[in-house]
């Protein structure tokens, strides 16, 4: 019984320990706290920031949250690391998302 207990442990707290290191530095959580279309909204800014950077044709986006909402509903802020993938390189893009009474709305490099 003391063994299966250990055994369950010792494997929580390695995939505990791996997940971690696979988020890149300032994430605290893997994902987008963004709805779909607020993904899509911003994806659009991102696509743009990418090109002046050098790449037209992103292929793909991780996203990970770098700061939990804070403050009021209808204008809370949080923030998010969006890593492009594209023209074989890796573009990390800062974005800002703050709530207002349309729904929300980002800037890219904040």
């Amino acid at each position: 019984m003391k063994l299966k207990t250990f055994t369950l442990m010792f494997s929580l707290l390695l995939g505990s320990v791996s997940f971690a290191e696979t988020l890149p530095k300032g994430a605290i959580k893997d994902g987008s706290l963004s709805n779909q279309k607020l993904i899509g909204d911003a994806k659009v800014g991102v696509a743009a920031h990418v090109a002046t950077l050098g790449c037209n044709k992103p292929e793909k986006v991780n996203f990970f949250v770098t700061q939990m909402p804070k403050g009021k509903a209808g204008s809370r802020v949080w923030k998010e690391l969006w890593i492009v993938e594209g023209c074989k390189k890796k573009y990390p893009v800062k974005i800002r998302f703050q709530e207002d009474a349309t729904g929300a709305v980002w800037t890219v490099g904040k």
